[in-house]
């Protein structure tokens, strides 16, 4: 398990050497795919524009110093996601949006139950995403996206990890009961965002040829390993992310 000091240094060092895709190349993509896949990536792109003020400031009062600069980088990280799919969003001729009923919802959720809670739901849109990034790069033939895909589930599986880091400290102090209400309570707002989420992105999947049973598995596979996790303190956090599989056609 890492320490703050340690995450700290590696958003530091993950900052460094990012190559930047090339957005101005030729999209490739067939026209019948682009719209579907900028109107997810652009509801994406807005639950990734928080500045992470309300975060940050209920972590200063509730945090060490170190943890609290990891945070503020595990922050600037979601904002350069913001960047970055604003690229792809516009590389597939889209448009950005600045409202949507999922991105209020989240909003309003997320803030309901304080600082332990609105971090259960980062985790579960990371949980979520992780698993949308993951199919969009099995099917996208665009060297462009493919590689912005890559950057961000490269910080993703990092983002999983380091939220597991940060829960294995709380967890070796909850009793048995505690941890059964908590891993319930969990898994109720995974379920739920994967519901809203396929409600907002199934369109975007099927077009893919993914269907409803392909996204609840991988991100529950994603889950699974996080609460395994908790379990297993002796374990290197990102080998409990599963990797990417095929899923056929």
């Amino acid at each position: 398990m890492k320490t703050s000091s340690s995450w700290l240094r590696y958003y530091e060092n993950n900052r460094l050497n990012r190559a930047e895709p090339a957005w101005e190349t030729r999209c490739l993509l067939p026209e019948d795919w682009r719209r579907p896949l900028a109107v997810s990536l652009s509801h994406f792109q807005l639950g990734e524009t928080g500045g992470g003020t309300f975060l940050l400031r209920e972590a200063s009062r509730q945090t060490d110093a170190d943890d609290l600069a990891a945070l503020e980088l595990f922050v600037r990280e979601e904002q350069e996601h913001a960047r970055l799919l604003a690229c792809m969003v516009r590389r597939l001729g889209g448009t950005l949006v600045d409202r949507h009923w999922t991105h209020r919802l989240f909003k309003l959720a997320r803030r309901a139950g304080g600082f332990q809670f609105e971090i259960q739901m980062l985790l579960t849109a990371e949980i979520v995403g992780t698993a949308h990034y993951q199919m969009l790069r099995e099917r996208i033939e665009d060297a462009p996206l493919r590689a912005g895909l890559d950057l961000m589930l490269a910080d993703e599986s990092g983002h999983v990890a380091f939220h597991l880091d940060r829960l294995r400290r709380r967890w070796r102090e909850y009793l048995p009961l505690e941890r059964t209400a908590w891993a319930l309570q969990f898994q109720f707002l995974v379920l739920t965002a994967l519901r809203a989420a396929w409600l907002d992105h199934g369109r975007c999947l099927r077009t893919l040829g993914y269907g409803w049973s392909d996204f609840s598995r991988r991100a529950r596979q994603i889950a699974i390993a996080f609460l395994d996790g908790l379990e297993v303190q002796g374990c290197p956090v990102r080998e409990m992310v599963p990797k990417e599989e095929s899923i056929p056609a």
